[in-house]
């Protein structure tokens, strides 16, 4: 019972603050650019510290091949995004883009979803640290962009991680243990794409003070994981 309430619930949570944080726009705010920071440093050291690590642990013991997931995951969010640079004008590119990003992220989420299905069978713990920095990466990933003007695809974008979880607890047994970690791996991927291209703050923007504290903070916590 434990193993199916904890990621559901974990789940939900996501979709309330996807939910939320798409009918909001900060756009322009001071605090923005603290946020992306902070965000950015606790996307990035968990994908140092705790992502990568593992999937690299679980590659090496089921098998090697896995790690093509990894690059896989990096590249497709990179093409896209250029075939849409490449093929559009400038004046159907917001509409493009911003098209891809629900859709691509939509789908990333159903990922992250069975991500946190296969993470909650091995450790609460381990579900919970990406759990955080879902809810990191998902704030980030649309508060500064313009709020979504229809709530009910607002709210069906965000069930997305809830579909994942439910679908992935349906055939979990079903679905060879090679599978379930290629999604970690893709997801990974996904993620070190995002936070180095869009996320981290380049130049002048950005917030260095906030990028350190949540590097620094989410780096405690996580090795305070490693003792449980």
């Amino acid at each position: 019972m434990k193993e199916m309430f904890v990621p559901i619930f974990l789940a939900i949570i996501v979709g309330i603050i996807e939910y939320f944080s798409k009918r909001i726009n900060i756009s322009g705010k001071r605090y923005s650019a603290k946020i992306l920071s902070f965000s950015a440093g606790v996307s990035i050291i968990y994908l140092l510290l705790e992502l990568l690590p593992g999937f690299t642990e679980a590659a090496l013991a089921i098998n090697r091949y896995l790690f093509v997931a990894l690059p896989l995951g990096f590249i497709s969010h990179h093409l896209i995004e250029k075939e849409i640079y490449k093929h559009n004008s400038k004046h159907d590119l917001v509409k493009m883009l911003t098209l891809e990003e629900h859709l691509f992220y939509f789908f990333y989420h159903i990922i992250l979803g069975t991500v946190i299905v296969t993470f909650s069978l091995e450790s609460t713990t381990k579900a919970l640290l990406l759990f955080f920095t879902i809810i990191s990466f998902t704030a980030v990933s649309n508060l500064p962009s313009i709020k979504h003007k229809s709530m009910e695809r607002a709210f069906f974008l965000s069930t997305s991680t809830l579909i994942g979880v439910v679908l992935a607890l349906s055939i979990w047994r079903f679905v060879p243990q090679w599978i379930h970690f290629s999604l970690v791996g893709f997801a990974a991927g996904v993620l070190l794409f995002t936070v180095i291209r869009h996320h981290i703050p380049f130049g002048r923007s950005g917030r260095i003070g906030y990028f350190s504290i949540g590097f620094i903070l989410y780096s405690l916590i996580i090795m305070a994981s490693w003792s449980f």
